[in-house]
């Protein structure tokens, strides 16, 4: 505490001296011990708008939406009668999420003093606020830290916009207020740096409620903005400026509301404040996501902690408002008027910051693939925009950041008319929040995932550390992902994420084409084997997906995995879930859609292991549907998270190999259709000295057969009567020369550093390659 005051006292001898010679109208910059921070400017209004913003906002109150949110808050700022309290049963943070009374009734007069010199106005603000910020106390339970933060956020509105009308008095009992609300936070004041990655100081607390108040009373009390700036700076904003340039985001679905929104919020504070845009520019893509997401009956991919809920269409009308109006893009402007409706404590912003006249734009000319790079090794490729578009997602995860996020690496999920390949379990239900014995033991865990196990039947996952009510030492052993951290700890600064412990994986390959618009094959491939304890010594998997720009069977997806064991006894398996009950026969198994109006279908076929070395099994059913080894780890959903579609699932397919070995190889081939389609494409194995593959439709696909870089020669044959599309992998980049049937049919093509493909055209016969 010393060294805060001494810290307080010389910023404010530092603005005393400034004061002395002249106000400082702009933002400056002070060099800060390792780091340089602006300094808000002494006028105000300053948080949220600048005096040059008065005339535009002036103008803006006459625009039809802002008239329609400023009716909705003078609604919300009547207090709820006796009776209506009487009705209250929940009183979380959600209950003060809704504004009603005196926080939104503040913030209509604090604005109409801002835009129109309505001084009794001022006075009402003033006075009605400091009595609740004086009554506040809320403590941490049950997240009540986010009401504490709204607290913050109103109050430092009127402190700001109605600055000239307080009393020296009622400034000094606001920033009493503020200091002793925060001490109350789950951060803390001095706010705690110890989630500056994932948590929940990662939200509102921090990005949007104690910045500004630290900015409103930042001439009489720098301490507070001191603070919240120096942590921004110094650990908030270079992970994620680094998290960014992947074009992703790494707490899920439902989360991006939250923790995306709040880097918006302060992207929009300091750059309103003067200080300009302080992320990497590549933050407007992180969105793009949703998009690519986005099925055509309205619901997304999940990811994360999330939960499926047919009845909502999910919504990211906060993130997509902030981002596409201060990023002028239309992409995102369409996906906030998807579902334009925002919480009541964020009204206020879209009347201040909201582009009204950005036009939306449909993302039915985006390429149709979607990479997203370090630290995520993902992609998203489909087959166009509309009802009957195929969807598949493939990762890998270079980075683990935890909390929200899920041990899934190497997973993939197809969609076609419906849900085929899912990610299992809910994040809420009767066993399914935060650290409860379904998000612990199956939804966070490898085994919800259609990915990789290598069961090691004395494998340990200490997990104590994992935050909420249900802590155990050790979480049941799924034969999955290894729990990054100390006992599964959030990861806690950006040298820690690039920590050997925090990686799990390195993508060795990806890319599409040949048209980038509008691709034949999307391709990724990684290496997993750190996301697995030293129970693997080695784990590739490869995935192509193709679009056959066909009616009847319009995609397929080919997944090729290498994953050795420490082990030879260590049991391996390949999975795929499903919501209805699967079909085995022989070497294929079928999934269908047939319920809730959904129409599609699965059929994978098992090329490695040779059927007659491998086990093709399904679990599930009830009493089995998140079965980990033994146990069913149930999680029936609430009347709050109806999940009437079952979209958690209740079924898997597991394939492993019969003969123990160390070495092991998968390579499945699912196509999609309508689940009337009677044929699907054959489906060929390709086997060479160096070489395996696919041949499907027109396409010719190929691996190295041990996923290492090919670099010489090499050479298969292949059949038929039409003109094939070839996509060969794992190529050593340079110069690489074909020939057909011993004479030269391509002199040269180049293999790309990035891909490690040659795509070409060609008919049946020998090929040979030559680097």
């Amino acid at each position: 505490m010393k060294k805060n005051f001494l810290l307080a006292a010389s910023f404010l001898f530092i603005f005393c001296l400034e004061a002395g010679a002249q106000k400082r109208d702009e933002v400056t910059w002070e060099k800060f011990e390792d780091i340089t921070i602006p300094i808000p400017p002494s006028t105000h209004p300053r948080l949220y708008v600048r005096p040059a913003n008065l005339p535009d906002l002036k103008k803006r109150m006459d625009h039809p939406q802002v008239k329609a949110n400023l009716a909705i808050l003078r609604r919300l700022g009547i207090d709820r009668t006796p009776e209506e309290e009487a009705k209250v049963t929940d009183r979380g943070f959600r209950y003060y999420f809704e504004m009603r009374g005196v926080t939104s009734r503040v913030q209509v007069q604090a604005l109409d003093y801002l835009v129109y010199g309505d001084k009794k106005q001022a006075r009402r603000a003033i006075t009605s606020m400091l009595d609740s910020l004086q009554h506040t106390n809320f403590g941490t339970k049950q997240d009540l830290s986010r009401a504490s933060g709204v607290m913050l956020m109103c109050g430092a509105m009127v402190y700001d916009w109605c600055y000239d009308q307080m009393k020296e008095s009622e400034k000094k009992a606001y920033i009493e207020s503020f200091i002793r609300i925060s001490k109350t936070m789950e951060c803390g004041y001095p706010p705690k740096n110890n989630e500056p990655i994932a948590g929940h100081s990662s939200e509102w607390m921090i990005l949007r409620d104690m910045l500004s108040a630290g900015i409103a009373i930042y001439d009489e009390y720098p301490d507070m903005y001191l603070h919240v700036i120096r942590m921004l700076y110094k650990d908030y904003l270079p992970v994620r400026n680094y998290i960014y340039s992947g074009h992703n985001y790494h707490q899920g679905t439902s989360y991006v509301n939250v923790r995306f929104s709040n880097d918006l919020f302060s992207l929009w504070i300091l750059d309103r404040m003067g200080a300009g845009a302080i992320y990497n520019p590549a933050q407007q893509f992180v969105p793009y996501d949703f998009l690519y997401r986005r099925r055509p009956d309205g619901q997304v991919m999940p990811a994360g902690d999330t939960n499926p809920n047919k009845r909502n269409i999910p919504s990211y009308s906060l993130p997509a408002m902030l981002a596409s109006s201060f990023y002028k893009d239309n992409y995102l402007a369409y996906e906030y008027e998807l579902k334009p409706k925002l919480e009541s404590h964020c009204l206020i912003f879209e009347i201040l910051w909201r582009d009204f006249d950005l036009k939306a734009k449909a993302p039915d000319d985006l390429p149709l693939t979607r990479y997203s790079g370090s630290p995520f090794g993902w992609m998203i490729a489909r087959t166009g925009w509309d009802k009957n578009s195929v969807i598949a997602e493939m990762k890998i995860n270079e980075q683990f950041f935890g909390n929200h996020q899920h041990m899934d690496g190497g997973s993939f999920q197809l969609y076609y008319k419906g849900p085929l390949a899912i990610d299992a379990g809910a994040y809420q239900g009767s066993s399914g929040g935060y650290n409860s014995p379904h998000n612990k033991n199956f939804f966070k865990r490898t085994i919800a995932h259609n990915s990789l196990l290598v069961y090691n039947p004395n494998e340990k996952f200490a997990s104590w550390n994992y935050g909420g009510q249900d802590k155990t030492e050790f979480a049941d052993n799924d034969g999955g992902q290894r729990m990054p951290g100390d006992r599964w700890e959030t990861c806690r600064s950006f040298k820690d994420l690039l920590s050997k412990e925090y990686t799990t994986g390195k993508v060795l390959g990806h890319g599409f084409g040949p048209d980038a618009n509008k691709p034949d094959y999307s391709y990724l491939k990684g290496d997993i084997t750190q996301a697995y304890t030293d129970k693997v010594k080695e784990a590739k998997r490869s995935f192509v997906f193709l679009n056959l720009h066909a009616t009847e069977v319009p995609a397929a997806l080919i997944v090729f995995d290498k994953v050795v064991s420490s082990d030879p006894q260590f049991k391996k398996f390949w999975l795929l879930h499903s919501i209805e009950e699967p079909i085995i026969e022989s070497n294929r198994f079928t999934v269908k859609r047939t319920q809730n109006e959904d129409t599609g279908m699965l059929q994978n076929q098992v090329l490695l292991p040779e059927i007659q070395d491998a086990r093709i099994e399904k679990i599930g059913g009830k009493g089995k549907e998140f079965w980990v080894f033994g146990t069913n780890y149930a999680n029936d959903a609430m009347p709050r998270r109806p999940d009437d579609a079952n979209e958690r699932g209740a079924w898997r397919v597991e394939i492993s190999p019969v003969t123990a070995a160390a070495e092991n190889y998968f390579l499945n081939v699912m196509q999609v259709a309508d689940n009337t389609c009677l044929q699907m494409n054959e489906v060929k194995r390709i086997d060479a000295d160096k070489i395996v593959g696919v041949q499907i439709a027109d396409r010719v696909v190929t691996f190295s057969k041990d996923s290492q870089p090919l670099p010489g020669k090499f050479d298969f044959a292949v059949s038929g009567s039409q003109t094939m599309k070839f996509v060969i992998t794992d190529l050593i980049p340079g110069t690489w020369q074909i020939k057909k049937d011993g004479k030269v049919y391509i002199p040269a093509l180049k293999v790309r550093t990035d891909d490690g493909i040659l795509s070409f055209e060609g008919t049946a016969g020998w090929y040979e390659f030559l680097r």
